[in-house]
């Protein structure tokens, strides 16, 4: 009686392991996680608060454009940088129209991953980059053959970093707005953003509106394509 009881438990157990099976699906041992979860992507609600206004001198005051052919020279900053207080684009200003040379980000996204972004002056204007950065601990100015003591000054822009990778535009479903002196949300419908805002699923960055006002709140909705 008892070797029976022992057999019926093992076909027991093997037919529990036999459902198992076939119910979950089957992965290759070490292959990498799914890009989205069985549902369709991973709910993530992101909130900001008190974010600053675009500022073009934030991350570091001015820079010497060096002299040389252009972008073959460069000058190299890791002192008295300040990173963005949030997750966010950077912007480079020069201050004349000679001001045409690259300027290398270097410093780390959301994960603590090492990033580098290049952004090209356009002269006697603010460029923002695309790419948001968490920490910046490097900044490097190329040159321009006849800078005549002209700079960049190296800020951060009204692009917002998503924490979570997307995989589409349209996953970032809403976006709630908190006004610098109000303590309410307003909150758009759902899939309608505010006027103004964009989404850039490749660069993983949100516009919440057209210009970030001083000491605005935003509440993110989207769906992230890894967890």
């Amino acid at each position: 009686m008892k070797r029976r009881a022992v057999w019926l438990s093992l076909a027991m157990l093997l037919v529990a392991l036999a459902l198992v099976l076939l119910v979950l699906p089957l992965r290759q041992v070490g292959a990498a996680m799914p890009p989205v979860s069985r549902w369709g992507g991973y709910p993530t609600i992101q909130v900001m608060d008190a974010v600053a206004a675009l500022s073009a001198a934030g991350v570091h005051a001015a820079i010497a454009i060096p002299t040389g052919v252009l972008n073959t020279v460069w000058t190299t900053t890791t002192a008295a940088i300040t990173s963005p207080a949030h997750y966010r684009n950077i912007t480079i200003t020069g201050n004349d129209a000679v001001c045409l040379s690259k300027v290398s980000i270097i410093g780390t996204d959301w994960s603590d991953n090492v990033q580098t972004e290049v952004i090209t002056g356009t002269g006697a204007a603010t460029v923002q980059g695309q790419v948001p950065f968490k920490t910046v601990t490097s900044i490097s100015v190329g040159s321009v053959a006849v800078p005549g003591g002209k700079t960049f000054t190296i800020g951060w822009g009204d692009y917002l970093g998503l924490y979570r990778p997307i995989a589409a535009a349209a996953d970032v479903t809403q976006i709630a707005l908190k006004a610098s002196a109000g303590t309410a949300w307003i909150v758009t419908a759902a899939g309608a953003l505010p006027a103004g805002a964009a989404v850039s699923a490749a660069n993983g960055t949100v516009l919440p509106e057209t210009t970030i006002t001083a000491a605005d709140g935003y509440m993110i909705s989207y769906h992230a394509s890894r967890w």
